[in-house]
């Protein structure tokens, strides 16, 4: 049998709907999720919880504690990013202990954590503390196109997971470049290392049109566990419908063991929240061999592709996109071939961008791209080009940081010192990641429901709907020998 682990809750959203979802939305659809037979459910990351406090006005920790009440018998999951945890810093052991700690009260049950550049000294302590504290770890492996991530790198790296003591590995492809053939060796290459003692966990991205084959490629690999979303807020950007993998897996004679009925009734939930809110659902997308081509050249993410488009216009630079985006390609490989994800591939579009407008390669060198080039966000696995270095550095010292000093350091009594006291650790936390100025604002303008969310009937919401039309009189439904007839009164009330 294979498991499932749901995203609706966090990975869907972020992929499709800028990661805004109600809380009050998501606690319509738990009663459901909590039947389906869902292995894990992933609900919540950095990037909702900042979407929670800044956008949503919704209590981020509120929404992980009703969770935990609403579907207990759900295992529940948590997305972490490396150093910078549920910010855009770095912070030390002493903070991913707090976060970590105060996640599990609220409910967490598992961790899965990913570094950028798969450097994992940079979250080998994430695993000790977690485990330390009772939490179930996942070690995350990202796959990237360039010379240096073969097979056997990611041999070496699920090595070192397996190694960190992690409760499972999961093999994701952020960006959807994972084509069948590839899935089948890298998945190879990984269990070869584990021989079933870590299970292992797959996921990837519907970008490009690929992600079907290699679920295909990973559920005749014998994985443990499959991501998967609902049905609405699957496909396009985000990663395959939990039915149709199901599907999938039941025509390869694998069982699956959800629940259908509960399952199609939470597709339904969603595509009505959609509706609801005038969000767009996920489409399938076609793969085509020269989009793919090109887009391999750079891997520049899509919401990172409109801000540089929108910044060429704007600079009535647009005509020269194409030299910015093969500059992007020559840039990353300079650099060691970083994954292009959340910062490195800021890094490389950014420095791309001003090699090009300025006529002249590295001339201006953002203070990041300095930063990463001396390893204080680690190492992507392949030097730095040595030219590109000098540049880079411009006479100035070449001694490599070692980010692993920092780690011990101390600073949540100074944080307390300086913006406390806090009421609590939940408090502390929000006010170290996101300021004390978006945190009043929660207070001040913080969503509230009298009761839980209901899911209506179908039949109740269509007439709800019909009511509300200004053009409408009559309406009629028959079915077998059900016939129901009412008219709209002037008031629109049915």
């Amino acid at each position: 049998m294979v498991g499932f682990l749901d995203e609706t809750f966090r990975d869907g959203p972020q992929s499709l709907w800028a990661t805004r979802i109600k809380t009050e939305s998501m606690l319509g659809a738990m009663d459901l999720m909590a039947r389906v037979g869902f292995q894990k459910a992933c609900v919540c990351s950095g990037a909702t919880f900042e979407a929670a406090v800044k956008f949503m006005r919704d209590d981020p920790w509120e929404r992980l504690r009703l969770t935990r009440m609403y579907m207990p018998g759900v295992t529940l999951d948590v997305l972490m990013r490396s150093r910078n945890l549920f910010g855009w810093s770095r912070y030390p052991d002493e903070v991913v202990e707090l976060l970590f700690r105060t996640l599990k009260r609220n409910g967490a049950d598992w961790i899965k954590v990913f570094d950028g550049l798969n450097d994992i000294g940079q979250i080998a302590a994430h695993f000790r503390i977690g485990k330390a504290l009772g939490l179930k770890m996942s070690g995350i492996l990202t796959y990237s196109v360039s010379e240096i991530h073969t097979d056997e790198y990611y041999a070496m790296k699920a090595q070192q997971l397996v190694d960190c003591g992690v409760d499972s590995i999961t093999v994701i492809d952020a960006s959807g470049i994972l084509k069948g053939d590839r899935a089948r060796t890298v998945l190879a290459a990984v269990m070869g290392v584990t021989r079933g003692r870590v299970p292992i966990e797959f996921y990837a991205h519907h970008t490009m049109g690929l992600a079907h084959d290699s679920y295909r490629e990973a559920l005749l690999a014998g994985v443990d566990t499959v991501t998967t979303a609902s049905e609405p807020l699957a496909n396009g950007d985000s990663l395959p419908s939990t039915l149709d993998i199901a599907r999938m897996a039941e025509e390869l004679g694998i069982e699956v063991g959800l629940d259908y009925g509960a399952l199609r009734r939470l597709d339904d939930y969603f595509t009505w929240v959609a509706y609801a809110e005038n969000k767009p659902v996920g489409q399938r997308i076609a793969y085509d061999p020269i989009r793919y081509e090109r887009f391999i050249r750079h891997q520049i993410p899509g919401g990172m592709m409109s801000n540089f488009k929108n910044q060429l216009r704007e600079l009535g630079l647009y005509h020269r996109l194409d030299e910015v985006l093969e500059e992007a390609g020559r840039v990353r490989a300079e650099l060691g071939y970083p994954i292009m994800v959340t910062p490195f591939s800021q890094f490389v579009g950014v420095q791309a961008t001003f090699n090009v407008i300025q006529g002249e390669r590295y001339k201006t060198v953002p203070r990041e791209v300095s930063l990463y080039a001396l390893g204080h966000y680690g190492s992507s696995g392949a030097p730095i080009d040595p030219n590109v270095l000098d540049r880079i550095l411009a006479g100035k010292s070449s001694e490599r940081a070692a980010p692993e000093a920092e780690y011990g350091a101390s600073m949540l009594k100074d944080f307390e010192r300086e913006h406390g006291p806090f009421a609590s650790d939940e408090q502390r936390i929000l006010h170290l990641f996101y300021g004390k100025e978006h945190v009043d604002a929660l207070a001040r303008e913080k969503t509230t429901f009298e009761e839980r969310p209901t899911v209506k009937q179908p039949l109740r919401v269509l007439v709800e709907e019909l009511a509300r039309q200004g053009t409408l009189r009559t309406f009629k439904l028959e079915r077998g020998r059900l016939r129901l007839s009412m008219g709209f009164s002037s008031s629109r009330g049915a």
